[in-house]
């Protein structure tokens, strides 16, 4: 039953109102704790840390969490699972040489694999679905399309599958879209329902999960970290900052770096045999625009929409009614169809478009700034930070040269703005000369 705080932003998730069972980890941080490793933030980027950790042999760790593991954008997003960085492969081609980012794009691609993997180790029930992940063309490009997927495949090692329009047809059923390509090993699920199953995991293997449990401050003392929480607080030899667009005074020289941008998401009513005739096969569809929309099927004949970035917030009510204009651009045939849900969220970016993974002069440790393809690079930050840990920093300092850069606060934001809208305005430039 919805409810008035539902109505506002950023609203209850379709995740949050189905899940079997309210969060229960470890209880507030109360007291005195002792571990070697507390890492502040119980998002995916967190908790892949403490996992990643733990399948190491590392056993005294502590997460502490201001709300639930999830309830930030690791649990509020689509729910694809695919390769990259939210920098675009050609920039990140451009930018490190074509040796050095078909290494890190990847890694990607294990972590995507790694993320399945552990869906299956763990048991967790996630609604995991491996149709995958499709790339649908807005602009009728055929050609510009497969020249993309020749050109990921010879700078990248990335293999995407061509699907001509007849093709892509068999997978998406819109008058909208030309060609596509398909990304193999890809796939999407619960991302709520995924992160707090691991969360339960690190629990009944002996981390610490406190739930409900903001940290106040961080203090460095001659032998150790003390940091803070209301009722309680812990002595580490490590502290690992993974807070992500929810959090930006903790450690203000490296948050101030972030720059929290809005996404909207809304899940339709159970539409029955309709849900197969606009997607034959149950992909996760997004396409070739800047602002584009992304959909998913869900278990139960629903479809997942999202989509419209901008640095705003809006009321669910707003959200439902754009979203369902874009809905009816793509599906004509689910004209009129309700949005029983619908939420926004934050999602962290920096200004280079590249995920935060360093070391603070002081030993502090961050992995912040995944939007836009947050689910393998947190699982990818999760490893890379739990490598440097225990001494093995090789990989994370393949990053050293994204680092924090100032977002510009207020000024920032609307920097922002008027870049989407200018880009947004490209898009639409180049549909109508298309058409």
């Amino acid at each position: 039953m919805m409810t008035h705080e539902d109505e506002r932003w950023p609203g209850r998730s379709w995740y949050e109102a189905t899940a079997a069972k309210p969060w229960a980890g470890s209880g507030e941080l109360v007291g005195e704790h002792c571990h070697d490793v507390v890492i502040i933030g119980a998002g995916l980027a967190g908790i892949s840390t403490a996992l990643s950790l733990l399948e190491r042999g590392a056993k005294s760790i502590a997460v502490l969490e201001s709300s639930v593991p999830g309830a930030g954008a690791s649990g509020r997003n689509g729910g694809f699972v695919f390769a990259g960085y939210s920098l675009a492969n050609d920039a990140l081609v451009k930018q490190l040489g074509v040796a050095q980012a078909s290494r890190l794009h990847g890694w990607t691609r294990d972590a995507v694999g790694l993320v399945r993997k552990r869906i299956e180790r763990y048991g967790i029930a996630c609604q995991a679905n491996d149709a995958g992940v499709v790339l649908a063309d807005w602009f009728g490009d055929d050609e510009r399309l497969e020249q993309f997927a020749r050109r990921m495949q010879q700078t990248l090692g990335f293999d995407l599958i061509m699907l001509p329009r007849q093709d892509l047809r068999q997978f998406v059923n819109s008058p909208r879209y030309g060609a596509g390509l398909h990304e193999p090993g890809s796939f999407h699920f619960n991302p709520l329902a995924h992160i707090q199953g691991l969360a339960s995991y690190l629990c009944e293997s002996g981390v610490a999960v406190h739930e409900h449990s903001p940290v106040h401050r961080i203090e460095r003392s001659a032998q150790a970290w003390i940091v803070h929480g209301a009722e309680g607080r812990v002595r580490a030899s490590e502290v690992v900052l993974t807070t992500g667009g929810y959090d930006l005074k903790l450690r203000p020289e490296v948050q101030r770096a972030l720059q929290p941008i809005a996404t909207y998401i809304a899940v339709t009513e159970p539409l029955g045999d309709l849900i197969s005739e606009v997607l034959p096969q149950p992909v996760a569809v997004y396409d070739t625009r800047f602002a584009f929309d992304y959909f998913r099927p869900l278990p139960d004949s629903r479809l997942l929409w999202g989509g419209r970035i901008s640095v705003a917030d809006r009321h669910p009510a707003s959200i439902r009614r754009l979203l369902a204009r874009d809905l009816e651009r793509v599906f004509p045939t689910l004209a009129g169809v309700d949005f029983e849900q619908a939420w926004g969220g934050w999602m962290s970016y920096a200004r280079h478009e590249m995920p935060l993974l360093g070391r603070c002069p002081d030993g502090l440790w961050y992995g912040l700034a995944f939007g836009g393809h947050g689910m393998a690079t947190t699982t990818l930050a999760g490893e890379m930070l739990a490598e440097a840990l225990l001494g093995r920093p090789e990989r994370i300092e393949c990053f050293r040269r994204w680092q924090p850069v100032w977002a510009g606060g207020l000024a920032g934001r609307a920097a922002v703005q008027s870049r989407y809208w200018w880009l947004q305005a490209l898009d639409h430039w180049r549909d109508r000369r298309a058409r």
